[in-house]
Formats: C-alpha cells, structure tokens, sequence
C-alpha cells in the first residue's frame, strides 16, 4: 500500500508539473490567437496590353511597362501623420486551428506608366475628326485606323498611374510552421508562413490624354489571385517582425478614368510579384474565468 501511495504521488506531482508549464505558454499559432501586422513594399509588374476606352475614341498600347512609387526614406511619408502615403500593408487575422489561420489583408500599391514607354497602338486615337492626337516624340494622329504603330510615350504628352493607389483588399488562408526556437523560456522563434487568397482592386486612376487631365478617379476595378511565403520572427510571444514574398495576378475589368463621362475606363490584366517587411503583434483571446493562462493556447 506505501508504494502503491508513493507511485500516486509522484504521477499526480508529475501531473501537476506538466499541467503547470502548459498553463504558462502562450503560443502564437493556436487556435484562438488574433494577429495585427503592418510593413512596407516594393513591387514590380509584368508588361501588359492596355485599353483606353472613351468617347470617340477605344485603343490597345501593347507592351506597356509600369512600375511602383514607393515614398522615398527621408521624405517625411513616413511621419505618424502620413502613414498611408508610402505602399503599405495591413493584415488583420485569427488562427481557427492549430497552425492555420484566415486573415483580412490590404495592400496599397502604386502602378505608373512608364515614362518614355515604347508601345505598339491599336485602334482609333482620335477624339474628333479635326484633332490631332499626340503620344509624345512627335507623333501625332489623327481620324484613322491604327493598326500595331509604335510610338514612345512622353509624360508630358500622355501618362496613366495609380499613383495615389491599386488597392487589394483580399482574404488569405494561411499555414504557420515553426522550425526555431531559443531563448531560457523559448522567447524567440522563428516560423515559416505560407499562404494564398483573392480579393478586389479598388483604383484611384490618373490620366493625360488630348490635353486633359483626370485625377483620383475612384473605383472597384477588378479582382486578383496571390499567393505568399515569408518568414516570421517572434519575440517574447507578443510581438513579431516579418519578412513576406508574394506574387499573383490582376485583372482590371473596367477602371473608370473620367468622373463625368461612363464610357471612359481602362482595362488590363499583368503579374506581379511583392517584397514586404513589418511588424505586428499577438493578442491572445481572454477567457472567461479571466484566466489568461489556461487551458493551453
């Protein structure tokens, strides 16, 4: 019977251990854990066929290059009051199961076309019968069919951006695995996430064509498909920084570039790939015995 005890003793003792250092771990990737992350990007785009479309006039620059417009360091973006001018991102998400989670995402990016842009064009440029149409390095068009020309672009002649944002605004399904840890308590560690999604392109278009100048014109343009692999680094199971590849494609369906005129838009589809860096923070749901530490996250 003493040994029978004893043997109870130290199962339960044991027990108790075990139970204890469970109730003291937090970890990021279980179920129950909601995650808020904010970095910075840079982002390059495959060539593409562009349409214009408008009154009087409906054509094709194919070929056409674009790049990003990150804010410059130093430039003052990146003030607490001017957050949202550089390309950013913002990802708000919740971990369902152990290792996956769902998560609301915002990429603000910035797509401008290519100054000096050597294109082909297609179709009919002109806005009346009487004008003149230039694209820039002196070429002019007038009320005919084109049919593949090349012409280079000049900025001060025509320009295309979304210079004050293609917004995607997607859901992800994501996977954390981690592989790493150290630390006397295990307060860092590194972890891979993998993830994909889709979601919508809202675009502020800005255009210079026969001398008229549209700004900001706002719309739900299309929609895109990505995929994403990074790396995280955790620090006392609280906070994190990040580092995130992704890449996908987007489809701009109808892109309204005129705010009087409805038949003016444009519309296209490109790649693009993304390199983003940031920080974010773990919130562990509360219970509701208020008991932060049990059962195990």
């Amino acid at each position: 019977m003493r040994y029978f005890i004893i043997f109870l003793l130290l199962i339960l003792s044991n027990n108790s251990i075990s139970q204890t250092k469970k109730r003291s771990r937090k970890v990021s990737n279980n179920s129950g854990t909601f995650f808020l992350s904010w970095g910075f990007n840079r982002s390059v785009y495959s060539q593409s066929n562009i349409y214009f479309s408008g009154a009087n006039y409906g054509f094709k620059l194919a070929n056409s290059k674009a790049q990003d417009d990150q804010s410059k360091l130093g430039s003052g973006d990146y003030a607490l009051n001017s957050i949202t001018i550089p390309q950013y991102n913002f990802k708000i998400g919740y971990y369902f199961k152990k290792k996956w989670s769902l998560s609301f995402g915002l990429d603000h990016m910035k797509y401008v076309f290519s100054d000096k842009n050597f294109v082909s064009i297609t179709g009919n440029a002109i806005v009346s019968a009487d004008q003149f149409v230039t694209f820039g390095n002196g070429q002019s068009f007038n009320n005919v069919t084109l049919n593949g020309q090349t012409l280079t672009t000049d900025r001060n002649d025509f320009h295309y951006s979304n210079s004050q944002g293609l917004n995607y605004i997607h859901l992800d399904l994501g996977y954390t695995k981690p592989f790493y840890s150290f630390g006397k308590k295990n307060d860092f560690i590194v972890s891979s996430v993998l993830g994909g999604g889709a979601g919508i392109l809202l675009s502020y278009a800005n255009i210079l064509y026969n001398g008229v100048q549209s700004q900001n014109v706002e719309s739900f343009s299309g929609y895109g498909l990505s995929g994403n692999a990074g790396l995280r680094f955790e620090m006392y199971k609280h906070f994190y920084v990040y580092s995130n590849l992704s890449a996908g494609f987007f489809h701009k369906v109808r892109e309204k570039t005129s705010l009087v005129d409805p038949n003016s838009y444009v519309s296209q589809h490109f790649m693009y790939s993304q390199i983003e860096v940031g920080i974010g923070v773990f919130v562990f749901r509360r219970l509701k015995n208020k008991c932060d530490d049990c059962p195990v996250w």
